[in-house]
């Protein structure tokens, strides 16, 4: 009995260790569960809303479990200590004018009430511009070129007014072969003679931030624009067919006035 007595005690022993290396606690609690990786990133976008701001952040794993967790911000607010993020779908975000946009904030995701991980960032050095829109080309016949000019939100902003752009072009049947352009303005000139004549031409436009104080990440493309280049052949046959026939006409002339005696 009592070799039987310390088999079983050994047995209700193995099962409790078990039981709490595998975080099932008896009353169902996860609390003691082995932590999954919830790293996360983030992103801001200033004033989107008049004078609020959004914060957006996600997980990295797209397979996370996120049923029961949640997203905290604290530090850099105006008047607050904390900020508790509303979730849609897999996304958490916090619409709000109190960031301070000054110093650090410790963003948390939180597992009943507790936190689980936890990162300091920056507003100002996580900001993802709106995407341009807009976009139009014009063609100048006179000048052999292509005007390329686009909106962009920012231009109405108190902040991150400055931005560089990148624009991407391509002709349609090149899937992968883009030409980039990075500029400042919203305005772009290309030259007639540097695309193909009679071709469709994918053009599209992006964001990032270009000053010292806010920086962070490309915005998303904007919508593409579609236009095509002229056909110039027949134009540069008719301008070398001009003074072709008129040096023969010439020399036509010349032969009849001139007929050989």
């Amino acid at each position: 009995m009592t070799i039987l007595g310390t088999t079983l005690a050994m047995a209700f022993y193995l099962l409790q260790a078990v039981s709490g290396e595998s975080g099932y606690a008896e009353n169902g609690d996860f609390d003691d569960a082995e932590p999954d990786d919830y790293s996360f990133s983030c992103y801001s976008q200033l004033e989107v809303d008049g004078p609020q701001h959004l914060l957006t952040c996600s997980f990295d794993d797209p397979d996370v479990n996120s049923t029961h967790l949640e997203f905290e911000i604290c530090g850099g607010l105006l008047d607050l200590g904390c900020l508790s993020f509303n979730k849609l779908q897999e996304m958490y975000f916090i619409k709000t004018k109190k960031f301070l946009l000054i110093g650090d904030s410790k963003i948390c995701v939180k597992l009943g009430g507790k936190n689980v991980t936890c990162r300091k960032m920056k507003i100002v050095k996580i900001v993802k511009p709106e995407a341009p829109f807009d976009i139009r080309v014009t063609y100048r016949e006179g000048a052999n070129d292509f005007v390329v000019t686009f909106n962009t939100s920012h231009l109405r902003k108190k902040y991150v007014k400055d931005l560089m752009h990148e624009v991407a072009y391509r002709q349609e049947k090149n899937e992968n072969d883009w030409m980039h352009v990075n500029l400042s303005s919203t305005k772009l000139t290309l030259l007639q003679r540097k695309l193909q004549p009679n071709a469709m031409y994918e053009i599209k436009v992006r964001s990032i931030p270009n000053t010292n104080y806010f920086e962070g990440f490309w915005s998303d493309w904007s919508p593409s624009f579609h236009f095509r280049t002229p056909e110039t052949k027949g134009t540069e046959l008719s301008l070398l067919y001009g003074p072709v026939s008129q040096i023969i006409r010439r020399l036509w002339n010349n032969c009849a006035r001139n007929p050989k005696k």
